[in-house]
């Protein structure tokens, strides 16, 4: 496609950040479409080169069929499963995403998260504002992380790097579980089956994908196995969670808390009930959105440009 004068034309759903837009239409024609339901996208598709996706929008074989010059998607994000991987393959279209551009982000909330649930810290502070300083040094409140067991389901790029921060940044032991042989780690860690991790773990972390075999890993059953009183981190992929069996064990006070940065549904309903758990912190699917984090994810149009132009163009 390089140096025949024709520009490959992207199809934009969702705004990506003016300089990403930027890069990209100066080598691509930019295309927006009128609205971003299953419908529409299909008709808007049907010309287009390349499409380039946010997490939340559905890429199914509908909209990859309809595609008839499609040769790559792009998803600023780091997962894939709102892509039809199979179908993508079979219709021999690339798929590209940034699998490690928020990977710190999403690793430093994780532990941010496990210190505030182990240290009660907005709750002390607000005490100081409205005049209970007295009363909030009262007593001892929390626990050190020094003095925990973590245990990471999903050694990967994010779960690795909650672990070396734990272990070698905290001095906590750490267990974990893959399916896969991680190698050779920098620090000390021990890898368990997934019902040892479960049993031996102060806390336990998330960081899998979405798929047939973890969706819903974290049910009524697997909560049975944690040890009394743990701490549950989701920063992963909230399907991997059966809520309302998180929110059984909550309130049967089996767990001693969660803090869930993904959930499903997503959003929750403003009165559902995990919003009223004083052990159970919500926050708003925000782990990788950090600046550095989504300037990292918006390089995909650099990536999905890159491929577009050492490519011939599909007919």
């Amino acid at each position: 496609m390089s140096g025949t004068g024709f520009k490959p034309r992207v199809l934009l759903p969702n705004a990506l950040d003016p300089d990403a837009e930027n890069r990209l239409g100066q080598h691509a024609e930019l295309l927006r479409p009128d609205a971003t339901d299953s419908k529409s996208l299909c008709a808007a598709i049907a010309d287009c080169d390349a499409l380039i996706v946010r997490t939340h929008t559905p890429v199914t074989r509908e909209l990859l069929s309809a595609g008839k010059r499609l040769c790559v998607v792009g998803v600023a994000g780091v997962g894939l499963d709102n892509v039809d991987l199979a179908a993508a393959e079979a219709l021999g279209i690339k798929v590209l995403s940034k699998p490690d551009a928020a990977s710190d982000a999403v690793a430093e909330l994780t532990v941010a998260l496990m210190l505030q649930l182990l240290r009660p810290i907005p709750g002390l502070a607000e005490q100081y504002r409205t005049g209970s300083f007295r009363q909030a040094r009262a007593a001892a409140h929390g626990d050190e992380l020094r003095e925990k067991t973590v245990g990471i389901i999903g050694m990967g790029r994010i779960g690795s790097r909650v672990a070396r921060i734990c272990r070698a940044g905290f001095g906590a032991h750490v267990f974990y579980n893959d399916i896969v042989d991680v190698g050779p780690l920098s620090f000390d860690a021990t890898c368990a089956e997934q019902a040892d991790v479960f049993a031996r773990s102060d806390i336990i972390t998330l960081h899998v994908p979405l798929t047939d075999a973890t969706r819903g890993m974290i049910d009524a059953s697997a909560l049975e196995q944690f040890k009394p009183l743990a701490l549950l981190i989701n920063t992963a992929r909230g399907a991997v969670v059966d809520t309302d069996a998180l929110r059984a064990a909550l309130n049967a006070d089996s767990l001693a808390g969660a803090a869930l940065d993904v959930v499903t549904p997503e959003p929750l309903p403003v009165d559902h009930e995990l919003f009223q758990c004083e052990h159970c912190i919500l926050t708003p699917h925000i782990a990788a959105r950090t600046h550095s984090g989504l300037r990292n994810m918006m390089g995909i149009a650099d990536d999905v440009l890159a491929h577009l132009l050492r490519s011939a163009p599909r007919s």
